[in-house]
């Protein structure tokens, strides 16, 4: 499970940042580590927000949507696993 919320974050922080002019090298990953990071000391929603304020991000959703996309992303890999492993 863990491994699957990293691999959504990096996902959707990847995302951000290409619709907002950058190309992470990493695919996300130093982002990733950004976020989880301020997500502990205010929440997953919030880090998303202070994230884009950080590296200038225009918004176009807001924490908290990007948060449910990573949710999202993180039950439907553990539906698949599971249907798989049927």
């Amino acid at each position: 499970m863990e491994e699957s919320w990293a691999q959504a974050v990096e996902a959707v922080v990847y995302e951000l940042a290409r619709h907002n002019g950058e190309s992470p090298m990493d695919r996300g990953r130093a982002l990733r580590r950004r976020v989880s990071d301020l997500a502990g000391d205010l929440g997953w929603a919030r880090a998303f927000d202070q994230l884009a304020a950080e590296r200038g991000w225009r918004r176009e959703e807001s924490g908290a949507e990007s948060e449910a996309r990573v949710r999202a992303l993180v039950h439907c890999a553990a539906r698949v696993g599971t249907l798989m492993a049927a």
